[in-house]
């Protein structure tokens, strides 16, 4: 019933199509006109598998990317990501206190820095290597969350300029509301003060050779913004900003369960936990092999819908650790074993990530992000099974 065929012996999956992710790349890029792609693929590609969305990137000629943690970065580094990986870029945005400085050097990263200890603990990492390490400031312009201020950032390049053993290379900021109708003001006050910040940099010699601090709704809504490398996150998984619809994007997520039992309950009769779910006439559930111990909101009791052959039922009662119930009632020739999809298209039907994150009074970053690690990542090239890959 679904054109995501689930692997013999798996419960359920969440095929990645890599071709899509690769043209969501594409069509970003090509709206770039002096700046360089970069490929946010923390949080395991937001669900999608970071090595694989990392791979896909490259061979669409990517070279820098982003992760949070120094472990995501070494994935990349590793044999799984493939040969020629070694000339990637990697920045590492927070996973850069000092504790971490060796492994950060060994990995070969760069680091995103606003305190001297970080700078001085990767120096001494560096010389005891007989390499440099690369550096990005980090400067918080209005987001109010990690980085420097803005006035003490010239001195603070300067003193880690003259740090032996480091290199600083990058400049970064961090938009806080460029994917909101009214925020506007807000970004447009986070863009002057990066601006003369760079300006102030300039003067002095200072500048690092690469400054970023536009992400997907920043290259989306304000293409002005400062900066030579572009964050390319969501909207690389085919999500949208806010008020971002400048540019063709799919997403690449399909989530496909197994029907365990189908059955016939009364008028009245309750459904799982609770009750919360009963018919007003005789009806039909079937019972899926996904639920909130999977990932699956549990908010999403008695608020979702899903995909049988193409047709929308709803979610019957509540989200259980591992199963769910749809009401499969106006469904014919529903049997145990068959496929429904929880989230993507299936026929002439479709369940958006959008749609789920607005049903589960969240955001579609952490309905990808939150799909879970026993769910099996099945991936697709020109619409077959390359490889599949547990968490």
């Amino acid at each position: 019933m679904s054109e995501h065929l689930l692997p013999s012996g798996y419960r359920n999956a969440l095929f990645v199509d890599l071709d899509i992710l690769t043209r969501n790349y594409e069509n970003l890029t090509s709206l770039l006109v002096s700046q360089e792609p970069f490929a946010v693929v923390k949080a395991e590609g937001y669900g999608h598998g970071g090595v694989e969305v990392a791979r896909a990137v490259y061979e669409a000629g990517g070279r820098w990317f982003g992760v949070a943690a120094v472990e995501e970065a070494k994935a990349l580094r590793a044999a799984d990501a493939g040969d020629g990986f070694t000339d990637a870029r990697i920045l590492v945005m927070s996973d850069t206190l000092a504790y971490n400085a060796k492994r950060l050097v060994e990995a070969d990263c760069d680091a995103a820095v606003w305190r001297m200890e970080q700078v001085e603990g990767l120096a001494v990492a560096a010389r005891v290597a007989g390499r440099k390490a690369r550096i990005h400031v980090k400067v918080d312009t209005g987001m109010g969350r990690l980085g420097l201020h803005p006035p003490e950032a010239v001195d603070f390049i300067e003193r880690a300029s003259r740090e032996e053993g480091v290199e600083v290379v990058g400049l970064m900021s961090h938009f806080a509301r460029a994917d909101e109708e009214e925020g506007g003001a807000a970004t447009g006050g986070q863009i002057h003060e990066m601006e003369a910040l760079i300006h102030a940099l300039r003067e002095k010699n200072l500048l690092p050779p690469h400054v970023h601090m536009s992400n997907s709704a920043g290259l989306l809504n304000y293409s002005h913004a400062p900066g030579n490398l572009v964050r390319l996150g969501i909207a690389l998984y085919g999500s949208s900003p806010q008020f971002s619809e400048s540019v063709a994007l799919k997403s690449a997520m399909t989530w496909v369960a197994r029907v365990l039992q189908v059955k016939e309950i009364d008028a009245g009769q309750p459904v799982g936990y609770g009750g919360t779910y009963e018919r007003n006439s005789p009806g039909r559930i079937a019972m899926v092999t996904t639920g909130y111990g999977d990932g699956y909101p549990r908010i999403l009791s008695n608020r979702a819908d899903a995909l049988v052959g193409g047709v929308r039922v709803p979610v019957a009662g509540r989200v259980s650790m591992d199963m769910l119930a749809l009401d499969v009632t106006r469904i014919e020739n529903i049997a145990p074993e068959d496929q429904v999809v929880l989230l993507g298209e299936q026929g002439d039907g479709a369940v958006s990530c959008e749609e789920m994150a607005d049903r589960a009074e969240t955001i579609p970053y952490e309905i990808m992000c939150g799909v879970g690690v026993r769910v099996p990542r099945v991936y697709l090239r020109e619409g077959r099974v390359t490889h599949v890959r547990k968490l």
